[in-house]
């Protein structure tokens, strides 16, 4: 409604300028123009007087005649009778009128907004507990997404549907969508490795543990991917490790709440099976020392910039993926610091122990997400050679 109110409100003001004011600003009487500028020439003629001192008065005459001959053929005119009506300016301005009511709803429609617009008013009116309203609703976001494959928010919705309805397979597409999009997002990736395992028969596959541990790399406190890691460790066996990832996750609850009552109760039954002693430290898998860097990053002297999270991004040397090999994540109110990269920061595919020289890339996001387009500050060091105490060192530039 708003935008029809404002398209309503310029077609009166367009209205009001072609056709209304024309007739206010035309004169009211024959001649009135031509008087007037007879008498603004005598008043011009009457100042030059003093200097001509000859002529004035043959110049004067001249006026008034050329004057009477314009008010004579005026007079003449109106003897005729009234001139014929325009033939054209009412046809055009009526396709003004027709053009302007048809084009900005046209555009509208065809540009996508309209559906857009649509399906979030429905979506805020939704009634969960009508399935029929539900499915439909999803019919029209998956049709939309499909015209529309850059828009993050329907892949999310959808994610977010197929998981809460167990079609861990069709939540998983909407999720590579999306990662497609945020390839270094921390909750896209521990999304992903979730509908992964869950669609998998509670199998974690190799891709989904990269994920879900980059996912850590870059956001240690990432909940998806810690209860994800805590499940396929205990399904698999390995309580210790079970252990270690639940009690990372316990730590981020609300001492007495619901969830840490459930995470406390999974935690003693892991301890159970794997007849682990309480407060013995559990053993996470860690490859740290194979293929590591150590990257040290800072800002200008003059610089004071603390806001933001910063991105320490490793990817295979030369190559154009935006994937990263592996990544890390730390506030800006951390640096300068040090951040030292192995294969307990690997992203989904390579690792770094697999790799032997790097392009290390660090991004300084004052809203959190990764990403170059969204970075303040970077630095970047190219070629760097994966050998033992490998170590950068960058200052971060203004990004352009």
């Amino acid at each position: 409604m708003t935008f029809f109110t404002g398209a309503i409100g310029l077609l009166v003001v367009a209205v009001i300028g072609v056709f209304l004011l024309p007739k206010l600003w035309a004169g009211r009487q024959a001649g009135e123009t031509t008087l007037d500028w007879l008498a603004l020439r005598d008043a011009e003629l009457s100042r030059e007087e003093p200097l001509l001192e000859q002529g004035v008065s043959s110049l004067r005459s001249d006026a008034e005649l050329r004057v009477f001959d314009e008010l004579q053929e005026g007079q003449a005119r109106d003897a005729e009778g009234p001139a014929a009506p325009s033939r054209i300016a009412w046809p055009v301005g009526l396709f003004l009128v027709v053009v302007m009511l048809t084009l900005p709803p046209v555009l509208y429609y065809f540009l996508g907004s309209y559906e857009d617009v649509v399906i979030t008013e429905e979506l805020g009116a939704l009634d969960p507990s009508s399935r029929d309203s539900v499915e439909a609703l999803v019919e029209s976001i998956v049709k939309r997404s499909k015209a529309r494959p850059a828009n993050a928010d329907y892949h999310s919705i959808l994610g977010d549907y197929y998981t809460a309805q167990g079609a861990h397979d069709q939540a998983l597409a909407s999720y590579e969508q999306l990662l497609a999009l945020f390839p270094e997002s921390p909750e896209v990736l521990a999304r992903a490795a979730q509908a992964e395992y869950l669609g998998g028969d509670r199998s974690l596959s190799t891709r989904a543990r990269l994920r879900a541990k980059a996912a850590l790399a870059a956001d240690p406190g990432q909940r998806t991917a810690l209860g994800t890691l805590g499940m396929a460790a205990f399904e698999a066996g390995d309580y210790s490790e079970a252990v270690g990832f639940w009690e990372r996750l316990l730590a981020l609850e609300p001492p007495g709440s619901e969830g840490s009552q459930m995470l406390a109760t999974l935690i003693a039954e892991a301890r159970t099976q794997g007849n682990l002693e309480v407060g013995e430290p559990p053993a996470l898998d860690n490859n740290a020392g194979l293929g590591a860097i150590t990257v040290s990053v800072s800002l200008p002297e003059e610089v004071t910039e603390t806001k933001g999270v910063v991105f320490v991004v490793a990817r295979p040397a030369g190559s154009e993926q935006r994937m990263p090999t592996a990544v890390a994540r730390r506030g800006a109110k951390e640096l300068p610091f040090s951040v030292t990269l192995d294969d307990s920061n690997s992203m989904a595919g390579q690792t770094l122990s697999n790799l032997s020289a790097v392009d290390i890339e660090v991004q300084l996001s004052p809203t959190g997400q990764p990403g170059r387009q969204n970075a303040s500050w970077v630095a970047a060091q190219k070629g760097v050679i994966l050998a033992p105490g490998a170590e950068v060192v960058l200052t971060l530039k203004a990004a352009e």
